[in-house]
């Protein structure tokens, strides 16, 4: 079976004490082990996490799907609050973020760096391609461009030893877990473009996607992207997409009312999946 666990989102669900803020964490469980994907902006996912009965001990791992503060900046917190497991991220993840504004730039940054763990005597592990945590539950990162249209956002920069360039997210991971209907992947935000991350993933494990979770980064997408985004879940044989976080609110409304197909959901703070 796997569990996911939306520990925080932008939106709350039916549980009205839990806490909702611009950020995303879930709580992945399998037969083999438990993984924290992504700790949202600051103390909030912790605090759900008690509020839900959710234990953040025994902890395997923690995937930090990029180094945008709204889902790698609580991990200082959850850290201080006892989760010592080995961090996985992507390379280049401690080069800091930034969003062009006009002449300005507006830090996004994790707000932590290697001395962190370092000083904690946290093991950290780089991702470039596929890294096996356990049996059938895999971090993947370097994913090719498949779909043209779909390109981070131009105002995303990282700033280098060179200077600021246009950050195509080098650092971006997904979560792959191999269950009985296919391929279940978990994504953070998909800044690469959630079709060039399915296919790569789809490509490189042979195996159809059963189900996506996480954020599409939909939320600037036209009609027009959005039916194409739709139509090739369906050709992949995506069965089932809870998306959440950047997906924004126009598209979500436009996936509620798919048709036949792919089945689309919108995972909010405190809703949780279990597939047997």
């Amino acid at each position: 079976m796997v569990i996911l666990r939306t520990l925080l989102e932008n939106t709350l669900s039916q549980n009205r004490s839990l806490i909702a803020e611009h950020g995303l964490s879930f709580m992945v469980e399998t037969q083999h082990g438990k993984i924290l994907f992504d700790c949202s902006a600051g103390n909030a996912a912790r605090k759900n996490a008690e509020k839900m009965n959710v234990s953040l001990t025994g902890v395997d791992y923690v995937v930090l799907s990029h180094s945008h503060y709204d889902h790698a900046g609580g991990y200082p917190d959850m850290v201080r609050s006892g989760v010592r497991a080995p961090l996985i991220t992507g390379t280049r993840f401690f080069e800091e973020k930034y969003a062009q504004d006009g002449g300005k730039y507006v830090y996004l940054g994790c707000g932590f760096g290697r001395e962190f763990f370092e000083a904690e005597q946290i093991e950290h592990r780089v991702c470039t391609d596929c890294l096996t945590l356990f049996e059938g539950c895999y971090a993947v990162s370097g994913f090719e461009q498949k779909y043209e249209f779909e390109k981070p956002p131009s105002r995303f920069v990282r700033q280098t030893t060179e200077g600021m360039v246009q950050d195509d997210f080098p650092d971006e991971v997904c979560l792959v877990i191999e269950d009985t209907k296919g391929l279940v992947v978990i994504v953070g935000c998909s800044h690469p473009g959630i079709l060039n991350m399915l296919e790569t993933v789809k490509e490189r494990f042979g195996r159809q996607i059963h189900a996506v979770f996480g954020g599409s980064h939909l939320v600037e997408a036209d009609e027009a992207r959005l039916a194409q985004t739709m139509k090739l879940f369906q050709d992949m044989g995506v069965a089932l997409a809870g998306f959440n976080h950047c997906t924004g609110d126009a598209a979500q409304s436009r996936l509620s009312q798919a048709g036949e197909g792919t089945q689309y959901m919108h995972l909010k703070a405190g809703d949780c999946i279990f597939l047997p």
